[in-house]
C-alpha cells in the first residue's frame, strides 16, 4: 500500500479516535519547547505539536507515511516541522538532550519488547522529558476495553502478538521501568483504556 493510501486510511479510522489524546499530549509542551515525535506515522500530531511548539522533528521508519505527513505539514503551511526516515532505535545522529521533549503516540504496544525498550531508551538520552501516550493497563472491564482488543486482534500478526506481549508486561510501568523512566504524572483517558504518562530519565539507570 503506497503512502497515499496508508495515510488516507490512517486518517479516516484511526486518526478520529484518538484526537483526544492527542490534545492531551500537546497540552503538556510548551510554547519554547524543542519537540521530536518517534514513529509519527502520517504526522497528525507532530502538526498539531507544531502549532504549539517552537519547533518540531518527526520521524518514522516508513518512507511512505514521511512522504504523507511531510506533505499535509506543507499542505497546511507548517514551516517549523521536519520529517525523517529514522529507524526509532537508533537515534544516534541526535546529541544527548538535543531535544526538550520526545514524543510518542499510541506505538510502543507496537513493537516487539526488547525493541520498545531500546526506542524508549533512545527517547530518555536524547530529550529532557518524555511524553508517551498509548493503551493503559490493566484495562477495566467493559466496551472501550472490548473495543481495544478487537481493533488489535484485528490488526492480526506480529502487532497483535506484541500487544498482548505489552498489556502482560504490564504496560508502560513495565516498558518504562526496563527503559530507566521514572514517572512524574500519568492520566487515564478513554474510559480507562488509554494513558498519557510523562516520564523523566533515572540517573543512575544503565541500558543492558
Amino acid at each position: 500500500m503506497g503512502f497515499y493510501w496508508k495515510g488516507i486510511v490512517y486518517n479516516a479510522v484511526i486518526d478520529p479516535l484518538l484526537s483526544g489524546l492527542r490534545r492531551g499530549v500537546v497540552a503538556r509542551i510548551d510554547p519554547e519547547e524543542r519537540v521530536i515525535d518517534i514513529a509519527c506515522g502520517p504526522g497528525t500530531l507532530a502538526i498539531d505539536i507544531a502549532r504549539r511548539a517552537n519547533s518540531v522533528t518527526a520521524v518514522d521508519i516508513e518512507k511512505d507515511l514521511i512522504n504523507y505527513a511531510s506533505r499535509r505539514a506543507a499542505r497546511k503551511g507548517i514551516a517549523n516541522a521536519s520529517f525523517k526516515v529514522l529507524d526509532a532505535s537508533d537515534l544516534s545522529c541526535f546529541a544527548d538532550n538535543e531535544f526538550d521533549v520526545a514524543v510518542t503516540s499510541m506505538a510502543v504496544h507496537q513493537f516487539e519488547p526488547a525493541l520498545a525498550i531500546k526506542i524508549l531508551y533512545e527517547m530518555k538520552r536524547i530529550a529532557s522529558r518524555v511524553i508517551i501516550a498509548d493503551y493503559n493497563c490493566p484495562m477495566p472491564a467493559g466496551i472501550y476495553r472490548s473495543v481495544a482488543y478487537g481493533i488489535e486482534k484485528f490488526a492480526g500478526g506480529d502487532h497483535y502478538r506484541n500487544f498482548r506481549n505489552y498489556m502482560k508486561a504490564g504496560g508502560m510501568e513495565y516498558f518504562a521501568r526496563e527503559a530507566g523512566l521514572s514517572l512524574t504524572s500519568s492520566e487515564i483517558r478513554g474510559g480507562g483504556v488509554l494513558s498519557i504518562s510523562v516520564l523523566i530519565g533515572q540517573k543512575d539507570h544503565v541500558q543492558v
